[in-house]
């Protein structure tokens, strides 16, 4: 074999050992991925569900550097014949009792003494009440369904020359034997307490009540149209507050073409925290198109999403946006992946821990307070995080939790820290309460499974985003929806003006006025 043989061997040997290497290091990636995806399955199911980290976790990181410096320095200590045990935490004590609510009815049970223990042993001469002694407790009374009998009195003149007049009877839903507040409760135990309309069914005929599901399902339809003058309202209080939190959640549906299975629809979600309003709008894509027809060519404001790319491809297309991304979202990463990410990773969460900590102290001050604290603590944390995050990009591979966490963070660096610059005392360090939003509607599916008919999402985001807005502004959903549907069945375009969750807020804080007595 001639030296030129041998060399041309030699270049094939070389390329054929790169080959394998690479496909060595394709493999080992793979597997360190698939380990990856076993231990985040194992810890989805076995695992707390909350994503706090405890507190020794977050010292982690200071505690394994201060070990390598022992074991540098001197050989280790000989382990203590017998360790102490643990101290156990001091019992935690039991604060005073809440006060019974004032605003309960109240019913008052007198427990008296019979006639001839009223009398003094001795003399015979009758006792005097001197005081009471009251104990408090609060009690339940079961549901009621209430038979109501409208009359209305029908008047003509007695020698019957004119034609007979009456009151105006509005009934929410004409023609219907549902009444307002049966149709706020139907409305409420389903999109509130998760309630399907089959259990409720259920629970109505123990009270001799047939109420069946396929006529439950037309009510709620016919509110979720009077509503929808209120829903649209809430979209345009949305709209011109200019900061908007936007998120979506995934939805069975039954597709009548295509029968015998269930397919995936959506319901998208925003939020405007500084008006507290919550809007879901149902879709059966979830493409990138989608959150373009929520905000028109001309809108400017600030979203704050997580890392899905429609809302990059929504910045892209409307230059007034400027977008904000959550911290929840990027915590979680480097949480998911604590487990192999040893001190380095516990340290970045410490420090994440430290934003938290400035936004509690925070919370409840104005924009210009927050602002300054911000500015003056949480910019100098943040860039203290980002040599941590570019120096743990550098130490791991690529597709390992601690590298996908990092490259998260890193490639949405100024979305991230835009809430601790000038001008952005207003806004949110994370879209925590739009998630607290969806919630609800993710215990929800678990009990009514699915959504019946395409047809059929848009009544459901209708009296989410009512109910879910209740909830922000600390409203009674039933109370509200009692108080509504009647103005709203009543009432004219013209006249349905303050029919808002706001407003009814408004008529609850306004002191009532007596009635002037009639003479």
């Amino acid at each position: 074999m001639t030296i030129e043989e041998l060399l041309r061997e030699n270049e094939r040997l070389k390329a054929a050992l790169a080959q394998r290497d690479a496909q060595v290091a394709e493999e080992r990636l793979r597997r360190l991925a698939a380990e990856a995806k076993v231990k985040d399955l194992l810890r989805r199911l076995y695992g707390p569900s909350s994503e706090k980290i405890d507190a020794g976790q977050h010292l982690l990181a200071l505690e394994c550097l201060e070990a390598d410096r022992q074991m540098a320095e001197a050989a280790p200590p000989e382990p203590a014949a017998e360790e102490a045990s643990e101290p156990k935490p001091p019992r935690k004590k039991r604060g005073p009792r809440r006060p019974i609510p004032e605003n309960l009815p109240v019913e008052r049970v007198v427990h008296d003494l019979p006639e001839d223990q009223k009398r003094d042993r001795v003399t015979g001469e009758p006792l005097v009440k001197i005081r009471e002694e009251v104990t408090e407790e609060i009690d339940y009374r079961p549901s009621q369904f209430v038979r109501v009998q409208h009359v209305v009195p029908v008047y003509a003149p007695a020698d019957k020359s004119g034609s007979p007049i009456q009151a105006k009877l509005n009934r929410v839903i004409p023609g219907s034997i549902a009444g307002t507040g049966l149709l706020s409760h139907i409305l409420v135990a389903r999109f509130v307490d998760h309630l399907p309309y089959y259990r409720q069914e259920q629970i109505a005929a123990r009270h001799g009540v047939v109420l069946e599901r396929q006529k439950m399902s037309q009510w709620t339809e016919q509110v979720a149209l009077l509503l929808l003058s209120t829903y649209h309202r809430l979209e345009e209080r949305l709209s011109a507050s200019r900061y908007v939190q936007c998120d979506e959640t995934p939805v069975k549906l039954l597709d009548p073409g295509r029968p015998g299975a269930a397919r995936e629809a959506w319901l998208w979600v925003r939020h405007a925290p500084r008006v507290q309003v919550i809007l879901f709008t149902f879709e059966l894509t979830r493409r990138h198109h989608v959150p373009l027809q929520f905000f028109p060519e001309q809108w400017t404001g600030l979203v704050q999403v997580d890392g899905y790319g429609a809302y990059e491809d929504l910045a892209r297309d409307r230059p007034g946006i400027t977008l904000l991304a959550c911290w929840a979202h990027a915590r979680r990463y480097w949480t998911e992946a604590v487990d192999g990410g040893g001190s380095t990773v516990a340290e970045i969460l410490a420090l994440i821990a430290q934003l938290y900590r400035v936004e509690a102290e925070a919370r409840g001050k104005s924009a210009t307070e927050r602002e300054a604290l911000r500015c003056s603590r949480s910019q100098v944390i943040l860039e203290t995080l980002k040599a941590r995050m570019i120096a743990a990009r550098e130490g791991a591979l690529p597709q390992s939790g601690v590298g996908q966490a990092a490259a998260y963070a890193l490639n949405r660096w100024t979305e991230l820290t835009r809430f601790a610059q000038p001008g952005f005392g207003h806004v949110e360090i994370d879209s925590n309460q739009i998630e607290n939003g969806i919630r609800p509607s993710a215990l929800g599916k678990r009990n009514w499974m699915f959504i019946g008919h395409p047809d059929a999402g848009w009544k459901s985001a209708v009296v989410y985003s009512i109910v879910g807005t209740c909830k922000l502004l600390g409203i009674n959903p039933e109370s509200y929806l009692k108080w509504v549907l009647p103005r709203l069945a009543a009432g004219t375009n013209k006249s349905t003006g303050d029919v808002l969750p706001h407003d009814y807020l408004k008529h609850l804080k306004e002191p009532t006025k007596p009635e002037t007595p009639r003479r």
